[in-house]
């Protein structure tokens, strides 16, 4: 178990404290009718608290995506090399979709906010555009092509995002079995790409 010191532990259960509170009046009141001052209130802290920890209510909303990515950033980089981007890919969406489920209507929510709000649409854009880029990065090792431009990596890539990013949208709306639509997208995409991983990854000139 990791252990963290007295001044992180505090600072991570503070910013927990008001991540918390922000969704609940995200849900409660919508994104555009909160204020800072309120989500401050409601976490039972001084707001210049929340500015030391959030600069502006858009890094709020976000915190819990951004969260995630800084998490698959770190486990994409210490991946196995022995196990192909594709199987890496479906057993982390299998693990973090069915953590996300466990609160499935408060997922929803979140999902629809992010989604319908023009406000911080943006801000989830950039985030799938980071998963992208990874994907596309990784992708290409397996493919055994340079990762930069328009290549395979980066349409396959963008198909894995854009399959995921149509399977909650249809969730949003409908109560559909988010887990094995998900899982069912990665399978078809890896049915159709997989015969160009290369055991041996050089670097070819064209993809």
């Amino acid at each position: 178990m990791t252990k963290f010191p007295l001044r992180t532990k505090r600072k991570m259960e503070t910013r927990q404290k008001l991540v918390r509170a922000a969704r609940q009046l995200f849900l409660a009141k919508g994104y555009d009718n909160t204020t800072l001052e309120e989500i401050a209130e409601a976490a039972g802290l001084h707001v210049q608290t929340l500015y030391r920890h959030f600069g502006t209510k858009q890094d709020l909303a976000r915190a819990g995506d951004v969260y995630w990515l800084e998490l698959f950033e770190d486990a994409i980089a210490k991946r196995d090399r022995s196990e192909n981007t594709f199987k890496f890919w479906r057993d982390w969406m299998d693990s973090t979709v069915e953590k996300l489920l466990e609160d499935r209507e408060a997922f929803r929510s979140h999902l629809k906010m992010s989604h319908g709000t023009p406000t911080i649409l943006g801000a989830t854009i950039e985030i799938r555009t980071r998963y992208e880029d990874l994907l596309t990065e990784h992708l290409a090792r397996d493919f055994g092509i340079d990762p930069e431009g328009v290549n395979t990596a980066r349409l396959v890539a963008g198909m894995l995002m854009s399959g995921n990013a149509f399977v909650r949208s249809v969730f949003v709306n409908r109560d559909t079995d988010l887990k094995a639509e998900t899982l069912k997208v990665i399978d078809m995409v890896t049915e159709m790409f997989s015969h160009l991983i290369v055991p041996e990854q050089g670097i070819s000139k064209t993809a």
